[in-house]
C-alpha cells in the first residue's frame, strides 16, 4: 500500500527538471546541456487520422454517493454532458476522476480518504471504495464512428480503505502511483499543469493568473505558459549557467589578481634573475674548461696506469723467473742438505770408526809399548851384555897388546877413559832411568790427553749449552723479527689502505658541495664546533645495500648538528655570505627516537635498513632512525610487494634494485639509472692534506722498518744455520771424547804401576855413589888436563887453520884435490889417534879389571843366554801385536784414508750449500725488492685510480646548468686526438682560476633563478588558470546565451501561436471582441511576465482584473482553447463553466466545443441546455435513497426517436 503524499502539491510525483541547483553547480558544461531535455513531442496531434485516448466508462465501488457498483458511461469520442439536479452527485463524478490522478482528499473535497467512502443507512460499514477508469485509444473517422487501436485499452484504477490508505492499480496489477503517472503523462495527460481539468469556480482562475510568479514555486501566466510550451525545462539550466557564470566570474576576478600580483613579483625579481643567469653562463664555461681538465687528467691517469700495468706485468715475469729460479734452487737446497746429512751421518759414522779403531790401537800399542819397552830393555841388556863381553874380551886382547901401544893421546884416552868408565858404570842406571822418563812420558801423555779431553768435555759442556741458548735465542729472535715483520707488513698494508681512505676522503672533501666545504672551514675556525658533517659520511653499510638506503633515504645529504642553536648559526652563515642551502638535523630533537632503536620483529625476519646503518658512535644513531624509520629490505619487487601488505600493518619497503613502496601502497623507484653512492661501505672520516702526508710519512718509515726486518731476519737465518752446525758438532765432538775417555784413565793407571816397576828398577840399579863421585872426580880431572892441552892445541889449531886457509886462498885451485885428501887423511888420522887413545884407556882399566871381567863375563853369557830366550818371546809377543796393531791401523788409516775425501765432499757440499744460500738471499733480496716494486706499482696503480676514481667523480658532479631561453646542452666529450692535444693542463686551470675569480666577484643571488622560475611558472599557471576560467567562463557564458536565446525563442515562437489564437478565439466567442497575451517587458519576457488584456465588444482595453464575470470565463475559455490548439490534450473536464455565462455566450461555447475540438474528448457537468442539448452524449445523474445512480443517454438517437413520433403524430394529424 501507498499512504499519501504530504505538503501542498497538487500531484505526488516531482517533475524531472526539479534537480537541485547545489548538485547541478557541480556538473560540467556538458554535463548541463546534455540534461536539458529536447522538446517534448505533441502526444495529440491536430492531424486527420492520429491515434487519441478516450475514456470509455468509469466505474465507481461505494465512492462516496454512489453506492456498490455503479458505470458511467460509456462516454462519447467527443463531447459528453453529466447532467443531473443539485446535489445527485454529478461532481463526484469529477471526484473520482480526480481520485484515480492521485489527487489528495482535500482536492476532492474531503479531509481524508476514509470519508471518500461510501455511506449511508442502508449501506454501512464498508471498508473500502474503488474507482476505474477505462481508456482506449482511437483513430476518429466520419461521424461518430471511430477505431479502437488493437491492444490500447487498459484500466486504471484506486482503492481508499477506511485507514486512510490506497493502492493503484493497472488492469488489475498492482502498482505505484509513480507508474501511473508515467502511463497517463505518456498518453498526453498533463498531470503537471492539470489543464485537461477545469473545476467548478475557477475557469476565471486561468485568466486571473499574475503576469509572472511572485516567488520560486508560484505560477503566474508566465510560467503557465512556458510549460505548457516546454521552455520551462531551459528556466534551470538557465538558472544554473548563470550562478556558474557569477560564480566563474569571481573566480576569475581572483585569478585575475593573483595573475597581476604574481607578475608585479615577477617583473621585481627578472634583474636579479639576469645576473644570477649570467653567473650561471659564467659557471657553465667553468664547468666545461673543469670537464676538460678532468678528461685530460683521467686520461692520462689511464695513460700512467697502462704504462704501470705493463711494468706490473714485466714485474710479475720479473717474480715468475725468481720464483722458478728460487723453487729451482730450493729443490737443489733440499737435495744437497739430503745429501749433507748422508755424508755427516756417513763422517760421524766413520769418525766413530776411526775413534774406536784409534782406541783399539791405544790399547795395542801401550801393550806394544809395554812389550817394546820390555824388548829394548832386553835388547839394551844384551847388546850390553855382549858389549860387555865383546870388550871384556878386546880387553883381553888388548892386554896382550898393551904393550906395544904405550903412548897415544893420553890427554884425551884419560879423559875417554875415565868417561867410559863412567858411562859404564852407570849405563844400566841410565837405562832404567830412562824407561823411566819414557813411561813418566808416556803418563804425562795420557794424562794430558785425558785432562785436555776432559777439559774438551768440560768446555763443550759449558760452550753447548750456550751455544744451545745462543741458538735459541736467536731462533726467538728470528721469530721475533718473522713477527715483528708480518706486523709490519700488515701495518704497512693498513697504513696504504689508510693512505688511499685518505686520500679518498681528502678528494671527496674537495669534491664536497660549497655549502658543506664552507660550513667544515667555518668549524675549523672554531665557531661552529656541534657540527658533525653529511649524515650519509657519518655511517657505513654493506655495498649490498648501497642502492636500496642510496634511494629510499633523501636525508643522506642533511647536515648533523648538535643542536638547534648551532643549525640556527650554521643557517645565518649560509644567508650571510650567500652560499647557499641546506638542511640540517638536530640531534637534541632526536631523543624522541631512542625508544625506535632497538630491534624490531618484521615479516619474514627482513632486515630493517636503519639496523644495517654502522653509525661513528651511538648518539649518532637517532639521526638515522629519523632519517630511515622503520624502512624494510627486501630482495626483489615480489618480495616488497609481499612484505609491505600485512594484514595487521603496512610497511615501507625498498628492494635492493632502488624500487620503494610507500606505507600508503604507492611505488617509485626502479628504471634503467638507479641512485647510489650516497653512503660508503666505511665511515668517512674528514681528514686534512697534513695529516695524508703524516701517513704516507709514516707509510715510508714502515715500509722501510719491513724491509729491515726482512733484511736482518736473513742474517738471523745465517747465523742460526752456522749455531745448528756448531752445535752439532759439539754434540759429535762431546758424543767422541765421552767414549775416549773411558779407556785413557785405565791407561794411566797401567802406566803408573809401570813407572813404580821401573822406579824400583832405577832404585836396584842406582850406583855407588862414592864410586861415582871418584869417577867423575877422575874424570873431571882428565877433562881439565884435555882442556888445558886443548887450550894450546886449539892456538897451535887457529894458527894452523890460519896458515892453512892462507894456503888454500893462495892456491885453491892447485891445492884443492890435495887438499881434500889430506883432510881425510887428517880425519883418519884423527880416528886413529881417537882409538889409540881409546885403547890405551880400556888397556888401562882392563889391566885394573881383569880379574873382576873374567868373572863378570861369565855371568853375563848366562844372563845373556836368558835374556835372548827373553827376547824370543818378546818378539813373538811383539810380532803378534803388530800384526794386530798392523790390522787396526790398516782398517783405521782406510777408514781414515776415506775421511778426507767425505771431508772434502762435506766441505765442497757446505760450499755449494753456502753457495746456494746466498742465491737464495740474493734471490729472496730480489724477489723481495720486486715485492716492494710490485707493491709500489699496485700503490701507484691504486693512488692512480684512485685519483682517477676521484677525477671521474668530479666529473660526474659536473652538469651544465640548465639556463632559460636557450637551448640544453651537455658536458662535451673529448676525442682522442682532443685529449692527445691538450698539451698544456695549466692554460685550462689557469682559465678556470679566472673564470672562478670572475664568479667569485658576481656574488648572485642564485636563488632569484629558482624564485623568477618559481614566480614565473606561477605565474604561467595563474595565467593559464586565468584562461581556462576566462574559456570556461566564456563556454559558459556563451552556452547561457545560447540556452536563453533557444529559450525566448521557443517561448516567442510558442507565444505567438497561442496569442493569435486566442485573439482569433476570443472574436469568435464574443463575436467582434479582442484579446491578447501581451509583455510586460517587450525586450526581456522572462523579467516581468505576460499580461492578459481583453477588449470587450464595444468596449476599451481593460486587463483581466477589470472584467465581469462572464468575460472573465470567456477570455479564459479563449485562452484554454488556444492552448489547446498549440497543444492538444486528449481530455477535458469542465465543471459548470457556464454558470457565469448568458444563454448566448453558453451557446457560443457550446458550438465552439461541438465545432472546434474534434481531436479530444470533453466531458462537461452543465445545467444549462444551451450547452447539454448540443453534447453528443448525455449522462444523466440522479440520487435515490441517498445514493446516486446514472443513465447514458445518445440525443441524437432520442431525437430521432422524436422526429419519427412527431412525424408519425403530424402524419397522424394529416390524416382526417
Amino acid at each position: 500500500m501507498e499512504v499519501e503524499n504530504e505538503g501542498n502539491r497538487k500531484l505526488d510525483e516531482v517533475p524531472p527538471q526539479a534537480v537541485s541547483s547545489e548538485v547541478v553547480d557541480n556538473r560540467s558544461l556538458e554535463e548541463i546541456l546534455g540534461s536539458i531535455p529536447p522538446p517534448p513531442p505533441p502526444v495529440v496531434t491536430n492531424e486527420a487520422g492520429a491515434p487519441r485516448l478516450m475514456i470509455t466508462h468509469i466505474v465507481n465501488q461505494n465512492f462516496k454517493s454512489y453506492a456498490g457498483e455503479q458505470t458511467l458511461g460509456p462516454f462519447h469520442k467527443r463531447f459528453s454532458c453529466i447532467i443531473g439536479p443539485n446535489g445527485s452527485g454529478k461532481s463526484n463524478i469529477i471526484d473520482s476522476m480526480l481520485f484515480v490522478f492521485g489527487y489528495r482528499a482535500q482536492k476532492i473535497r474531503s479531509k481524508k480518504l476514509s470519508v471518500l467512502i461510501h455511506n449511508s443507512d442502508e449501506h454501512t460499514d464498508i471498508q473500502s471504495c474503488s474507482v476505474e477508469i477505462h481508456f482506449q485509444k482511437i483513430i476518429d473517422k466520419e461521424g461518430d464512428d471511430y477505431e479502437v487501436i488493437p491492444n490500447s485499452k487498459f484500466c486504471v484504477s484506486r482503492t481508499a480503505y477506511r485507514d486512510n490508505s490506497s493502492v493503484y492499480h493497472i488492469n488489475g496489477k498492482k502498482t505505484t502511483f509513480r507508474d501511473v503517472g508515467v502511463l497517463l503523462r505518456s498518453h498526453g495527460i498533463d498531470l503537471d499543469h492539470n489543464r485537461f481539468l477545469i473545476l467548478q469556480g475557477e475557469v476565471e482562475q486561468i485568466a486571473m493568473m499574475k503576469p509572472k510568479g511572485q516567488t520560486e514555486h508560484d505560477e503566474g501566466m508566465l510560467e503557465y505558459l512556458e510549460d505548457l510550451i516546454g521552455s520551462a525545462r531551459l528556466k534551470e539550466p538557465i538558472q544554473v549557467l548563470y550562478h556558474r557564470i557569477e560564480n566563474l566570474n569571481e573566480q576569475r576576478g581572483e585569478k585575475l589578481n593573483r595573475v597581476k600580483m604574481v607578475e608585479k613579483e615577477k617583473d621585481a625579481l627578472e634583474a636579479d634573475r639576469n645576473k644570477a643567469i649570467e653567473f650561471l653562463c659564467l659557471e657553465n664555461r667553468m664547468f666545461k674548461e673543469k670537464n676538460r681538465i678532468c678528461q685530460y687528467y683521467i686520461h692520462d691517469l689511464k695513460k700512467q696506469i697502462n704504462d704501470m700495468e705493463m711494468q706490473k706485468e714485466k714485474t710479475n715475469e720479473e717474480t715468475k723467473e725468481v720464483n722458478a729460479k728460487s723453487k729451482k734452487l730450493g729443490d737443489e737446497m733440499k737435495t744437497k742438505t739430503e745429501s749433507l746429512k748422508e755424508l755427516e751421518k756417513k763422517r760421524d759414522e766413520i769418525t766413530k770408526f776411526v775413534e774406536k779403531k784409534k782406541e783399539e790401537f791405544t790399547q795395542w800399542d801401550l801393550q806394544d809399548v809395554k812389550v817394546r819397552e820390555n824388548l829394548k830393555h832386553a835388547k839394551n841388556k844384551t847388546k850390553k851384555l855382549e858389549k860387555q863381553i865383546q870388550k871384556d874380551k878386546e880387553k883381553s886382547k888388548e892386554e896382550e897388546l898393551m904393550e906395544f901401544i904405550k903412548t897415544v893421546n893420553e890427554a884425551r884416552s884419560k879423559r875417554d877413559i875415565a868417561q867410559s868408565e863412567l858411562e859404564i858404570y852407570l849405563a844400566r842406571h841410565n837405562t832404567a832411568v830412562s824407561q823411566l822418563n819414557q813411561a813418566k812420558e808416556a803418563l804425562t801423555t795420557v794424562s794430558e790427553t785425558l785432562k785436555q779431553r776432559k777439559a774438551a768435555i768440560k768446555e763443550t759442556s759449558i760452550k753447548l749449552p750456550q751455544a744451545e741458548q745462543e741458538l735459541k735465542e736467536k731462533e726467538n729472535e728470528h721469530e721475533k723479527l718473522r713477527r715483528e715483520e708480518e706486523s709490519a707488513k700488515n701495518l704497512v698494508r693498513d697504513l696504504r689502505h689508510k693512505v688511499e681512505e685518505a686520500k679518498s676522503s681528502l678528494a671527496m672533501s674537495r669534491s664536497r658541495g660549497r655549502v658543506l666545504e664552507a660550513l667544515f672551514q667555518h668549524k675549523k675556525s672554531g665557531n661552529i664546533p656541534g657540527l658533525y658533517g653529511r649524515l650519509g659520511d657519518l655511517g657505513a653499510i654493506n655495498e649490498k645495500y648501497d642502492v636500496a638506503i642510496s634511494s629510499s633515504c633523501g636525508a643522506l645529504d642533511n647536515i648533523v648538528v648538535d643542536t638547534v642553536d648551532t643549525a640556527q648559526a650554521c643557517v645565518n652563515f649560509l644567508k650571510e655570505k650567500k652560499i647557499g642551502f641546506a638542511t640540517f638535523i638536530a640531534l637534541d630533537k632526536m631523543a624522541v627516537w631512542e625508544k625506535n632503536l632497538q630491534k624490531i620483529p618484521t615479516p619474514e625476519n627482513v632486515p630493517r635498513l636503519f639496523d644495517l646503518v654502522e653509525a661513528v658512535n651511538e648518539e649518532l644513531r637517532p639521526a638515522f632512525y629519523f632519517a630511515l624509520r622503520d624502512t624494510l629490505v627486501a630482495n626483489d619487487l615480489e618480495e616488497a610487494s609481499r612484505i609491505a601488505f600485512q594484514k595487521d600493518k603496512r610497511w615501507r619497503v625498498v628492494t635492493l634494485q632502488g624500487q620503494i613502496i610507500e606505507q600508503s601502497g604507492t611505488m617509485t623507484g626502479g628504471g634503467t639509472k638507479v641512485m647510489k653512492g650516497r653512503m660508503g661501505s666505511s665511515v668517512v672520516t674528514v681528514v686534512s692534506e697534513e695529516e695524508v702526508n703524516k701517513l704516507e710519512s709514516q707509510l715510508q718509515k714502515d715500509s722501510k722498518r719491513a724491509v729491515q726486518c726482512e733484511e736482518e731476519k736473513l742474517q738471523l737465518e745465517e747465523a742460526i744455520s752456522k749455531l745448528q752446525q756448531d752445535v752439532r758438532e759439539m754434540k759429535n765432538n762431546l758424543e767422541k771424547y765421552s767414549a775416549s775417555i773411558k779407556n785413557l784413565p785405565e791407561q794411566e793407571i797401567h802406566l803408573k804401576t809401570r813407572i813404580k816397576e821401573l822406579e824400583a828398577n832405577v832404585t836396584s840399579t842406582a850406583p855407588d855413589k862414592t864410586k861415582q863421585n871418584e869417577l867423575e872426580k877422575v874424570l873431571n880431572g882428565y877433562k881439565r888436563d884435555y882442556d888445558c892441552a886443548a887450550e894450546k892445541a886449539g892456538e897451535i889449531e887457529s894458527e894452523v887453520k890460519r896458515l892453512h886457509n892462507l894456503i888454500i886462498d893462495t892456491n885453491n885451485q892447485k891445492l884443492k884435490p890435495h887438499q881434500d885428501k889430506l883432510n881425510k887423511i887428517n880425519k883418519e888420522i884423527d880416528g886413529c889417534f881417537s882409538t889409540i887413545t881409546k885403547a890405551q884407556v880400556a888397556i888401562k882399566t882392563a889391566n885394573r879389571n881383569v880379574k873382576k871381567s873374567e868373572d863378570a863375563l861369565l855371568h853375563m853369557e848366562k844372563e845373556l843366554e836368558d835374556n835372548e830366550k827373553e827376547i824370543k818371546d818378546l818378539m813373538k809377543e811383539l810380532t803378534e801385536l803388530e800384526a794386530k796393531a798392523a790390522e787396526v791401523m790398516n782398517d783405521c788409516r782406510q777408514a781414515e784414508e776415506e775421511l778426507p775425501g767425505l771431508q772434502q765432499e762435506y766441505h765442497n757440499l757446505l760450499q755449494e750449500i753456502k753457495t746456494i744460500q746466498d742465491e737464495e738471499h740474493a734471490l729472496q733480496k730480489e724477489a723481495l725488492n720486486i715485492k716492494l716494486k710490485m707493491e709500489q706499482i699496485h700503490s701507484h696503480i691504486s693512488a692512480h685510480q684512485s685519483k682517477m676514481k676521484y677525477w671521474q667523480k668530479e666529473m660526474s658532479k659536473l652538469s651544465l646548468h640548465s639556463i632559460e631561453d636557450k637551448p640544453p646542452e651537455e658536458l662535451p666529450v673529448l676525442s682522442q686526438e682532443e685529449l692527445e692535444a691538450l698539451k698544456d693542463p695549466n692554460v685550462i686551470i689557469n682559465q678556470i682560476a679566472l673564470l672562478e675569480a670572475q664568479c667569485n666577484e658576481m656574488k648572485p643571488n642564485l636563488g632569484a633563478i629558482a624564485e623568477y622560475k618559481k614566480k614565473e611558472e606561477l605565474y604561467l599557471k595563474h595565467v593559464a588558470e586565468l584562461d581556462d576560467i576566462t574559456n570556461e567562463r566564456d563556454n559558459f557564458r556563451q552556452a547561457f546565451e545560447d540556452v536563453r536565446k533557444q529559450r525566448l525563442n521557443e517561448f516567442m515562437a510558442g507565444f505567438n501561436v497561442i496569442t493569435n489564437k486566442l485573439k482569433e478565439n476570443y472574436q469568435m466567442l464574443t463575436l467582434g471582441g479582442d484579446a491578447e497575451l501581451e509583455l510586460v517587458d517587450s525586450l526581456d519576457p522572462f523579467s516581468e511576465g505576460i499580461m492578459f488584456s481583453v477588449r470587450p465588444p464595444k468596449k476599451s482595453w481593460k486587463k483581466i482584473f477589470n472584467l465581469s464575470g462572464g468575460e472573465k470565463t470567456l477570455s479564459s475559455l479563449a485562452l484554454v482553447f488556444a492552448l489547446h490548439h498549440y497543444k492538444p490534450t486528449p481530455l477535458y473536464f469542465m465543471d459548470e463553466i457556464d454558470a457565469a455565462l448568458d444563454f448566448k455566450n453558453v451557446s457560443i461555447v457550446a458550438f465552439y466545443i461541438y465545432e472546434q475540438t474534434k481531436n479530444a474528448q470533453f466531458i462537461v457537468i452543465s445545467l444549462r441546455n444551451n450547452m447539454f442539448e448540443i453534447a453528443d452524449r448525455l449522462i444523466g445523474i440522479y440520487k435515490t435513497h441517498n445514493t446516486t445512480k446514472s443513465v447514458a443517454i445518445n440525443p441524437k438517437v432520442i431525437a430521432a426517436k422524436g422526429l419519427d413520433e412527431l412525424k408519425a403524430v403530424g402524419s397522424d394529424i394529416a390524416q382526417p
